[in-house]
């Protein structure tokens, strides 16, 4: 490690407590909630140290997260949605899946609209919340297919709340010698 890198290591601002803690990643197996995926837990508990994070618009972030590589055509991309709020004092609906509202894939919707009022709070629930400042992980994972090779443009919008903008590089199926390789 250089003394640059030690430099911008000391630098950094511890993190705040509430990014210390882990709610956990759930996702839904037909009528029961079970803990997500080992692989898509390891991306979620990336989001603290994230380094393209969406802007904070009203104490209230939207960050999506997946493994930037290029994909395949039809190769299944799972996008992580995180609530990050930052400002005292609001409820922060830890608790889910939650359905994911006003996500775009190149301008085009490709989720439902969000609903009347206020996104963030779900239409029905029956779980904790927490005060802010708060994160939330627990909203569905999208997964998306790419059937044609390109770049897609991934993007979370609730009312004034924009996500960062995910970058997805779709590559045509690489062909394999007669070895296999």
């Amino acid at each position: 490690m250089s003394t640059r890198d030690n430099d911008d290591t000391n630098r950094r601002a511890p993190l705040p407590s509430h990014l210390k803690r882990w709610p956990g990643l759930y996702v839904r197996a037909g009528g029961r909630i079970v803990e997500a995926p080992a692989e898509d837990i390891e991306l979620a508990q990336t989001y603290p140290e994230w380094p393209d994070k969406g802007a904070v618009v009203e104490g209230k972030r939207l960050t999506i997260l997946t493994n930037v590589r290029p994909y395949r055509i039809n190769e299944e991309v799972r996008i992580i949605h995180v609530l990050e709020v930052v400002d005292p004092g609001h409820q922060v609906y830890i608790m889910g899946p939650k359905p994911v509202y006003g996500e775009y894939i190149n301008n085009r919707l490709a989720t439902a609209p969000p609903p009347e009022g206020d996104p963030l709070v779900p239409l029905e629930y029956n779980g904790t919340t927490l005060t802010s400042p708060a994160v939330d992980y627990n909203y569905e994972i999208a997964s998306y297919v790419f059937p044609e090779p390109g770049i897609y443009r991934i993007v979370w919008e609730l009312q004034r709340l924009q996500s960062n903008i995910l970058i997805i590089k779709v590559e045509e199926a690489r062909p394999t010698s007669p070895s296999g390789r």
